[in-house]
């Protein structure tokens, strides 16, 4: 038997017995949640229970030993995805609020200095002093296509966390929410995509901007004030150069007609939950920073903001991606692999620094 048959038999044999698990699982918690419908939890998944994360324990056991945990004041703010063996840590940038310090599988905890910071994607770059960690081992997240097995890693045996892959990577920006002053940017109250015709809208918020000015869903927007709509990007950036109650004019492709319509902007959500908000939040709290990434993995995992930062893993145990924002109560995006890979180099040598650092830098 060569290897690579070895291999492809493990990987099934992995699969299996995670489907073995879920089968044996649907019928206890079909008939839990029959007993007790109006229980305050039923809205976390049967995932989360420690039987179903028991069988993940091979899948995660490699990776675990590239995770860190990272804390700041004390407190766990984020995970670490081990990149570099002699102390190059990936994190969440958004949630590092004072000196970083990272404990690792062993339990030491090594201060971290800030290298680099990536924006758009809220990635950081730490730097602790350790030699021999054990590097991430990384797959491209195609690999991961829509409604396969992806486990989010921790510190411990059993994964942080368990779910399919609902959306497949793509380039995306989510305009809800910015990691701009919420108070201060307008809000138009749309989702978008790209596709081959152009920025598509794929979801409306209820009472905002977008849907008093008639803007439907599927709609392909041509311009925004004015200016043509090339990309994601440049149409959010748009968006946030007005402020709350500013009106605009979109112009709109619906079908074969093109509608030109005046939008006023409102305020981004904030402290006042919309009824969307609450129902998103019923399942716990979300990450501060939930939009704007360039490109995204989404799946469907119940994952505290505080276990962001680690690396999500197929079923061989191989990185597809680095968990980086909960958006919603069980959407949880994570920046591909091959989105990450590019930037390595230019986080770890400074081409990438911090703006105004909180804490240390080199």
């Amino acid at each position: 038997m060569t290897q690579r048959t070895r291999s492809v038999d493990r990987r099934w044999a992995g699969r299996l017995l995670v489907l073995a698990v879920c089968l044996s699982l649907f019928r206890a918690e079909t008939t839990f949640a029959q007993k007790q419908p109006d229980i305050d939890k039923r809205d976390v998944p049967a995932k989360t229970s420690s039987k179903f994360l028991g069988a993940f324990r091979q899948v995660v056991a490699q990776p675990s030993q590239s995770t860190v945990r990272v804390l700041c004041d004390g407190k766990d703010v984020a995970l670490g995805t081990v990149v570099g063996p002699d102390g190059w840590i990936l994190t969440k940038a958004s949630e590092l609020k004072a000196n970083p310090v990272c404990r690792l599988k062993d339990g030491r905890e090594l201060e971290a200095r800030l290298v680099g910071v990536h924006e758009p994607c809220d990635l950081a770059m730490l730097k602790i002093e350790a030699r021999g960690l054990r590097p991430v081992e990384w797959r491209e997240s195609k690999a991961a296509a829509v409604g396969y097995w992806v486990a989010s890693v921790g510190l411990s045996e059993e994964p942080v966390a368990v779910g399919v892959v609902s959306v497949a990577a793509r380039k995306s920006h989510i305009a809800k929410f910015a990691p701009k002053d919420a108070s201060k940017t307008g809000y138009l109250g749309i989702t978008m995509e790209p596709t081959d015709k152009g920025v598509k809208i794929n979801k409306i918020e209820p009472k905002s901007g977008a849907e008093k000015a008639g803007l439907k869903v599927d709609d392909i927007i041509l311009s925004l004030a004015g200016k043509a709509v090339k990309d994601l990007e440049g149409l959010s950036e748009t968006i946030q150069s007005y402020k709350p109650d500013e009106t605009i004019k979109v112009q709109v492709k619906r079908g074969d007609k093109v509608y030109e319509m005046e939008a006023k902007l409102g305020k981004r959500p904030g402290g006042n939950f919309n009824r969307g908000e609450v129902q998103n939040t019923m399942g716990g709290k979300l990450s501060q920073r939930r939009g704007g990434f360039p490109s995204i993995l989404q799946h469907d995992t119940y994952l505290p903001p505080s276990e962001c930062g680690g690396p999500l893993v197929d079923l061989d145990g191989k990185a597809v991606g680095i968990n980086i924002s909960r958006s919603g109560r069980t959407e949880t995006y994570a920046v591909p692999s091959e989105a990450i890979l590019p930037l390595m180099y230019d986080l770890m040598s400074g081409k990438l620094p911090p703006s105004s650092p909180p804490m240390k830098t080199p």
